[in-house]
């Protein structure tokens, strides 16, 4: 190793006596774990992938394998990770000396206790370095695979033992070097935008042949037949989010601190002006993460998968891993909310507010949500966190106000909003520690007129996280609070604390409130910036990033937009959808059904978002069919959800498909809008090629085809005789043989189409290898 110090050698040297060896079965059953540890050597594997480690004698360590499969992805020597250290790179074969590495179990989560069961490796190390002087620091970095996945997960922590103070820049979460024949392979990179309130682009994807750094949170190396690697961090959209492949095919995801300058959060409110700032300067290093002496920095987490099947098979392999073993199994109610269309009006309060509760039986609604506003009064201002006494009163004076008694006697759950991060000053808490503001950045954004007129509390405050755990503890026991809504945790900086520590903490905060808390949701509004968005907010529960902000579009049109824009990465089942947002009882053009807005909430996490009382019962009918089949499937819509059709729906046109598929069968949800043909051909996904599916109308029950897997791969038929019109179809495994042909749609749905003039041409196209709906 070059550039070692003699202190680095030594803990070289004492590396060879501290690996233990783990011996494994030698017919390791498929999909269990297989990891061992020699003194030259570490494997971690599953026999979906695999990855092995060369342990040099000098204290360095590379990727010697990673295999999809029986395959061979990597290069023979790939440094592991790249951080800079006050500006001097350093990497797993350069600048840093292996102390151990050791295996053994994932330790269990008690917030998430579906987790699957699984093997990690510690690798421990020292910075030795003859251009630092940093001496006691050391990095952790932990990969894990859990028994049936193709996705390890790298977690990296540096410790710093030192008396001073260490600056870090650019760094990857994860890399590898492919083999010299994938050198070439085709990339695909995604990047997330937050902050609806200013822009639609939430998903922004490119193709890169070459070298290239770009901003991004996955990035996606394909082969050209559809397989390869990638890679997904754990990480809130920004241009400080890199993947990138250098000049030498060395691949990898990371971060770049030096390339933020500034982030506006909500203090930013006119479109289309972003509220993030970049570096002008880059790369001069304005913004680095610091750490200071005794003190821990979490670098983060990355997602390292291999895949079949494109980026279809690839999404599938990181979302089946992610709602299994990270994001918590939050609860997938049928949910309603105050703030639409009441907001912070006088209709926020108990006597309106029992209209709905009591018209939320024939919806199938399941649980009500008081947002901003059920706080206030002397003593119940935004940080101390009591019910306002004049909208909600306490008549019998046994400590509960009557609407949340009058909530639980009808059978629904309650949700509280929050804005935890942030106070009023007109709060008692705020009188009494004005010390946990974030001086004095706190204090002045509580002069700035807003939403809510909030100051910043200073989250890195171990004092201002304990008063606010034993806020929601007393929320939960008093008032049996199952969801809590967090709001405007807007990143700022705080005294010796930058925007990134704070983030870290809250989110360490939420951790922490979900291992209390196990029963109870957590979810994040993030609709006037990015602050968690995408994967960090979904790693914690169900995200409302989308406030409802038409900026030309129309509403369903919207709501479609949101979906197609997070499949198939992110999950959709966490998504906030604001479910009826006042159109269907105000009627609105075209997409103004029941049967039409009713299919589309399905794909979100389900909140009604409008004054219920205004929805006719024959209306209420159709809503409660759907909410009651939700009930009765919606842990099948958690996994992934592929998007079957490429064209953005944003404009209202054409037919958007989405396809939902968990352990083996799903959902077909398609919706046609202001035109689009009323045939959509769309190819499935994760089907299986020899397994025959019944196809059935989820609506109406009826056994539409049965059809082979690899027929379903090669082009299916969905029919939408109208516009703004919307179907559901179930996709199972059956006993039955495939029917050999059939009509491209069945009669039912064809015979509409005669009246406009295709009919007969569709009834003449049959086929023997495409199934039809």
């Amino acid at each position: 190793m070059t550039g070692g110090l003699a202190a680095g050698a030594a803990l070289a040297l004492l590396a060879g006596t501290l690996l233990p060896a783990a011996s494994a079965s030698a017919a390791t059953p498929a999909g269990t774990v297989h990891v061992q540890v020699t003194g030259t050597s570490a494997v971690l594997s599953d026999g979906q992938v695999g990855r092995a480690w060369k342990l040099g004698s000098d204290g360095t360590v590379v990727t010697s394998s990673l295999t999809s499969g029986t395959r061979e992805l990597a290069a023979s020597s790939s440094p592991d990770f790249r951080i800079d250290v006050d500006s001097v790179p350093t990497t797993s074969v350069l600048g840093w000396s292996l102390i151990s590495v050791t295996a053994g179990a994932i330790p269990p989560d008690p917030s998430r206790p579906q987790t699957r069961a699984g093997k990690q490796l510690t690798f421990r190390y020292a910075l030795g370095d003859n251009h630092l002087t940093t001496a006691g620091v050391e990095l952790t970095r932990v990969v894990a695979l859990h028994e049936g996945s193709a996705v390890l997960e790298t977690t990296s922590t540096l410790v710093n033992r030192s008396p001073a103070v260490f600056r870090v820049g650019n760094y990857s979460l994860d890399e590898l070097t492919p083999a010299p024949s994938l050198a070439g392979a085709s990339a695909q990179v995604i990047g997330y935008s937050g902050g609806s309130d200013w822009r639609d682009d939430y998903r922004h994807v490119l193709t890169e042949a070459a070298a290239f750094d770009d901003e991004g949170e996955t990035a996606r190396f394909d082969d050209g037949t559809g397989a390869g690697w990638f890679f997904v961090t754990e990480r809130r959209g920004g241009v400080s989010s890199r993947v990138g492949r250098d000049a030498g095919g060395r691949t990898w995801a990371g971060v770049d601190p030096g390339r933020d300058l500034f982030d506006f959060g909500p203090l930013q409110t006119a479109p289309p002006t972003y509220n993030r700032l970049d570096n002008p300067a880059y790369p001069a290093p304005i913004r680095q993460r610091t750490v200071q002496p005794n003190g821990t920095l979490s670098l983060g987490r990355a997602f390292t998968g291999v895949y079949s099947d494109g980026e279809a098979g690839a999404a599938a392999a990181f979302v089946d891993d992610f709602t299994s073993n990270v994001a918590p199994q939050f609860a997938l109610t049928v949910g309603q909310n105050s703030f639409h269309p009441w907001s912070h009006s006088d209709a926020l309060s108990d006597p309106n507010l029992r209209k709905q509760v009591d018209r939320a039986a024939a919806l199938g609604i399941e649980s009500y949500m008081l947002d901003d506003q059920w706080q206030g009064g002397a003593g119940g201002e935004s940080g101390d966190w009591k019910f306002d006494a004049v909208r909600f009163p306490d008549a019998d004076g046994n400590g509960i106000p009557d609407f949340v008694e009058y909530l639980h006697a009808k059978g629904l759950k309650l949700g509280l909003w929050m804005s935890p991060a942030e106070f009023n000053t007109a709060s008692q808490t705020y009188a009494a520690h004005p010390d946990w503001a974030c001086a004095p950045t706190g204090d002045v954004t509580a002069q700035v007129p807003d939403d809510a007129g909030l100051g910043v509390w200073d989250m890195t405050n171990p004092a201002l996280r304990d008063h606010l755990t034993g806020v929601v503890d007393r929320l939960v026991e008093a008032y049996d609070v199952r969801e809590f809504k967090f709001d405007f945790q807007s990143w700022v900086d705080c005294g010796s604390h930058d925007y990134n520590d704070y983030e870290d903490a809250f989110v360490g905060f939420v951790h922490a409130l979900q291992v209390r808390h196990p029963e109870v949701t957590f979810e994040l509004d993030e609709t006037n910036d990015q602050r968690a968005w995408p994967f960090e907010s979904a790693a914690i529960g169900p995200s409302w990033f989308d406030n409802g902000h038409l900026h030309g579009s129309g509403p369903a049109a919207k709501l479609l937009h949101d979906m197609w824009t997070a499949a198939p990465w992110l999950p959709t089942s966490g998504i906030g959808v604001g479910a009826f947002d006042s159109v269907l009882p105000n009627g609105c053009a075209g997409p103004c059904t029941a049967s039409y807005l009713a299919p589309l909430m399905l794909l979100g996490h389900v909140t009604f978002w409008t004054d219920t009382t205004k929805i006719s019962d024959t209306d209420a009918a159709e809503i409660s069919w759907w909410t009651n089949w939700y009930k009765t499937h919606r842990d099948d819509l958690r996994g992934v959800v592929n998007e079957l059709t490429s064209t953005d729906p944003v404009a209202g046109t054409g037919t958007t498909v989405f396809q939902p598929w968990r352990n083996g069968h799903g959902e077909v949800l398609a919706f046609r809008q202001a035109d689009g043909s009323p045939v959509t051909t769309v190819s499935l996904h994760g089907v299986d090629a020899a397994t025959t599916y019944a196809i059935h109308d989820v609506r109406t029950g009826e056994l539409l085809t049965t059809a082979t897997g690899a027929q379903l791969a090669s082009g299916y038929d969905i029919a939408l005789p109208q516009a703004w019109s919307a179907r559901v179809l179930s996709v199972d495994p059956t006993d039955a043989s495939p029917d050999p042909a059939v009509p491209e749609a069945p009669l039912a749905i064809l015979l509409p189409l005669a009246a406009l003039a295709v009919g007969v041409l569709l009834l003449r196209r049959t086929t023997q290898s495409r199934r039809s709906a």
